[in-house]
């Protein structure tokens, strides 16, 4: 099924959305973009890729004026870099603050983030990118010149990566990389394989050659030859001047299923150049607990979590079979896969969040955690549901509790939730600590059934 199709059964409204990104020289980049005539209002831009990774900047325009911005970076692995959970503060600040600067100067020539110059860099190169591809000219050249990274699609062993330098638009360096089933790097050096290790080394050459990604198969190493081909045409779609707007937009996407009597199902997608190149599938229980599917003892199961993925990846698609005797779990992870898509597409979304019922937990402590199971409609929050788990795991009994503040927490505050339609309610008074816990659960389901 073509993303176009699936889209539109999705989403019942489609508008644009935007991204930006920026340049990987020292140099600072004075230059103005000229606004030129526009034959769209959306644009892609990629910078120059390097051992430290690349950016990606998505534009939108309006009277030929920069009115949206949005920036991505991507790690040396070909991998979203996931800022909520960033550690170097400064990388967090430049991808948050920049968009707005951009907006306001009308120009990539804007004030840096201190200690973030990589990052801006990149940022710039990119938005400059993604602003040379709004104009137009006739005779150009197919290719920005600069070194673009792509990778393949994943399978149990791994995915391949490319660097491909460009100038004047031939092929004129490529640098190939293989990452294992557990997201680390091949070492080539002690590789066992010795056609996988030849391949590796020549590949290069021929890509270079050919000057594209249309090379014969290295024998005795086709599966590998096949993924660096991938990742060779993808880094080649990525350094396109003319480029027309995917449907889904590169990134690492995650979502959930709804949650029931026996858990919810978790799925994290990740798109490059359209497509659907990797799925990560999770499942947790009643108690929002990952299970743990190397000493889980139901073996269907066991296939669904192990099986769909690559389903996924073959079908390039949410919608597939379910597996025999995991009819539960698969309809969970394709309704979360499902609502990954939606939030990988660039149409505008009709709502703030999913219609469903969204699970998630507190941070743990020593007391043990809170739960919120909540229930959304039409963008309202229409009911909740607490739960206090103690630190064996054990869900604690309030008809039988003593202390009365905690009791009043669990009573009153799902209705807080309800008329505020917010996580952000009043603490009941003597039981902080447990209203802190519910806050920070109620607010983790709602990001959760967010469509953004």
């Amino acid at each position: 099924m073509k993303y176009k199709q699936i889209i539109i059964i999705l989403l019942l409204s489609t508008m644009l959305l935007i991204t930006a990104c920026s340049n990987l020289s020292g140099k600072k980049d004075t230059e103005e973009i000229t606004p030129m005539p526009l034959q769209r209002t959306t644009y892609i831009g990629y910078s120059d890729a390097s051992d430290h990774g690349y950016a990606m900047a998505m534009i939108t325009l309006k009277d030929d004026k920069m009115t949206h911005v949005v920036l991505k970076e991507f790690t040396e692995l070909s991998v979203e870099k996931d800022f909520s959970v960033y550690e170097y503060a400064p990388s967090v600040q430049a991808q948050a603050v920049l968009p707005q600067r951009f907006i306001k100067a009308q120009s990539i020539d804007v004030e840096g983030i201190s200690g973030a110059t990589a990052s801006f860099d990149r940022y710039r190169q990119a938005l400059k990118r993604a602003l040379n591809s709004a104009k137009t000219k006739d005779g150009q050249r197919k290719y920005f010149d600069g070194i673009f990274q792509g990778r393949s699609r994943a399978d149990n062993h791994g995915y391949g990566i490319a660097l491909v330098e460009i100038k004047d638009d031939r092929i004129i360096g490529v640098k190939l990389k293989e990452v294992d089933e557990k997201g680390e790097l091949k070492d080539f050096e002690t590789y066992p394989h010795e056609p996988s290790k030849e391949a590796h080394a020549k590949l290069p050459q021929w890509f270079v050659e050919s000057n594209s990604p249309d090379i014969d198969n290295f024998t005795g190493a086709t599966h590998s030859t096949d993924k660096y081909k991938e990742a060779v045409d993808n880094a080649l779609r990525k350094a396109l001047i003319e480029r027309s707007l995917p449907d889904l937009i590169d990134g690492t996407y995650t979502a959930v299923s709804d949650v029931d009597s026996k858990g919810y199902s978790g799925a994290s997608v990740t798109i490059e150049n359209n497509m659907i190149v990797e799925v990560k599938l999770k499942e947790y229980d009643e108690i929002s607990m990952e299970k743990d599917f190397a000493s889980y003892e139901y073996e269907p199961s066991v296939n669904a979590h192990t099986e769909l993925p690559w389903t996924f990846l073959a079908a390039q698609s949410f919608d597939v079979d379910v597996v025999t005797g995991a009819t539960h779990s698969s309809e969970h992870y394709i309704q979360a896969v499902q609502r990954a898509l939606v939030k990988a597409s660039w149409a505008e979304k009709d709502g703030e969040y999913f219609d469903g019922v969204f699970q998630a937990r507190s941070e743990i402590d020593d007391h043990g955690y809170c739960i919120a199971v909540v229930k959304i409609k039409d963008d309202k929050i229409t009911d909740a549901v607490l739960k206090d788990i103690d630190a064996k795991g054990q869900e604690k009994d309030f008809e039988k509790y003593d202390y009365e503040p905690s009791k009043k927490a669990f009573k009153e505050l799902p209705e807080r939730f309800v008329r505020e339609n917010s996580y952000q309610v009043d603490i009941v008074t003597g039981a902080t600590h447990s209203s802190i816990k519910y806050r920070d659960a109620v607010k983790k389901a709602m990001e959760s059934a967010k469509k953004r």
